[in-house]
Order: structure tokens, then sequence, then C-alpha cells
């Protein structure tokens, strides 16, 4: 943080109403930490009444539920829709570290490669010829963007990540033999995506494999050729994408997850952990177990 930073500076940003003093902020904390100076965040106000109340007496600026109601003689509340995700706005904007712009000395960028003066690639990455990072994106350590690949504005792709090298596409020759497919159709990722450490995304065999806009995926993910990801997916740890998967927006993908190949996840669905899914899942459907099968409804 460069700047002094004050409630008023934080509930102008985002357009909410705050009481108690017009203090400045200093640091972060977690709700049961707070104290003078600090900023944290409650979602539910009356389950966290008692460390609610010692954050607040301790002069803590708290972001909480718009339609709690509160008139604390100590402390400052910043009313809004969703504190934690106003936290995360608020501590992205002010607190966390900025990659700096451009191309570390020991990464290799082609010629032909398009790096955007405003992205951020950083040790011994390599981004090969024909690929485009676009503005904002911050490359991290050791990462390797294979041909013709495109990263979106503000994407993110950590370190030792790989994007758009083969897929595992076999077929027999006519000796018995084991070949390789070629996959010629690279990788597009969208804007804001974010791609974890050790995670590889296989470039599709004439069309591209596509990631869609604030998609999130953790580390440790396999996402296979010709995959189709929409947007403001969430796929975490160590889950399993085979070839030609269909993810439709906003479906989340929980951890050790594994997707036979050809299928297709309906929107807002749900797969638990270490489900594995040989059917197609409906839209809003929650999937567990080995085979997958239905739980309930989704009513996120």
């Amino acid at each position: 943080m460069t700047t002094t930073l004050t409630v008023s500076t934080i509930a102008d940003e985002l357009s909410a109403r705050f009481i108690g003093e017009d203090r400045p902020i200093e640091a972060l904390a977690p709700l049961s930490e707070a104290s003078e100076g600090s900023l944290t965040f409650v979602i539910d106000p009356t389950s966290n009444a008692a460390p609610l109340a010692r954050a607040l007496s301790s002069g803590a600026v708290v972001l909480a539920p718009a339609s709690y109601e509160s008139d604390a003689a100590t402390g400052s509340i910043i009313f809004v829709d969703n504190p934690r995700a106003e936290f995360a706005i608020v501590v992205g904007r002010h607190f966390a570290r900025r990659p700096v712009p451009g191309v570390a000395t020991t990464a290799r960028v082609d010629p032909s490669a398009e790096v955007h003066p405003s992205a951020h690639v950083g040790e011994f990455s390599i981004v090969r010829a024909g690929a485009i990072v676009g503005p904002d994106a911050e490359i991290r350590d050791h990462v390797v963007i294979a041909h013709d690949v495109r990263i979106g504005a503000f994407a993110l792709i950590k370190s030792h990540a790989v994007i758009g090298e083969e897929g595992f596409g076999m077929e027999k020759n006519a000796d018995g033999n084991n070949i390789r497919i070629p996959h010629l159709g690279s990788v597009v990722i969208g804007d804001h995506v974010e791609v974890g450490n050790f995670t590889t995304i296989c470039s599709g065999t004439i069309s591209p494999t596509s990631v869609g806009d604030y998609t999130k995926i953790d580390d440790h993910v396999h996402v296979a050729h010709n995959c189709r990801i929409g947007r403001n997916v969430i796929i975490t740890a160590c889950a399993e994408i085979s070839g030609s998967v269909v993810i439709e927006d906003s479906t989340w993908i929980g951890p050790n997850a594994s997707v036979i190949q050809g299928i297709t996840l309906g929107q807002n669905s749900l797969l638990g952990i270490g489900a594995v899914a040989v059917k197609s899942v409906p839209a809003d459907e929650i999937r567990i177990g080995n085979p997958a099968r239905r739980l309930g409804d989704n009513k996120r």
C-alpha cells in the first residue's frame, strides 16, 4: 500500500455507507485477530457476534453485510452486499503486490511472439513462436507458453504451468504401432483467467482448446485437448478433464474429480470431491461418487 487508506476512501470506492470514525487503515487481519487500524470482514454477524464485538471494541474496520444493524460506539463498519468479495477487491486494489511489466532477463520470448508492454513474463519462462500475451497478463516463473497460444488480458498463469503443448492423442498405424496425432489447434485463454501451479492445458487437435473469461483453475489440474471451458468455471486442485469435454458457464469441479472424454457438464452444475463423471451432467445438478450420481439440485 503506497498511500494513506481510510474508511471513507473504501466506502466511496465501494459506493457503501459506513458508521464510526473515519480512521486510517494500515493492515489486514482475520476477524478473530483484528485490532486498531486493521481491516477485516464478517459474513455472518450473528454467529460471529463475539469476535465481531472484540474487533470493533479494538478499533478495527469491518466490512459487514448491508442488512446488519449496528450502532457500535467503537470501531468502524462499512456496509456492503458481499463482505468477502468486497474485501477481496479492496485487498487487490490497495495491498496486493503488483507484477512489474516487462520480460525477465532469464525468460525467452520468440521474436514472432507478442507480449503486451503492460504484461509480465517471469524468470525462466518461455513464450514460443506466434503466442500472444495480452494486456496486464502475468506469466510467472518457469512457465511454458507454447506455439500460437493466446493469453487474455489480466490473466494469471502461475509458476510451472504448461499451456498449449500436445495433448495425448494416439492412433495405431498399419503395423499396429502407436503413433501420435499432431495437435495444431493450440489454446485460447480468456480475460481474467487464472491457471494454477503445475497445471497443464493441452493444445487442440485442429481447433483450439479454450478457457472462458473469469474461469479459475487450481494447481495440479490437467485439461486435455479439444476441451471447451466456459465463463466463471471453478476447477479445483488435482482435477482431470479428459479430451473434448464441454464445461458450461459457472460449473464447479471438486478436488480430484475426473471427467471422461466427450461429455458435457451443464451450466451451474457441481461435481463433488473425487467424483468420476462418466455421463453428461445436466445444468444445475450436483453429482458425487464413482461413478458420479445425482445428489440434488445446485441452488447457489
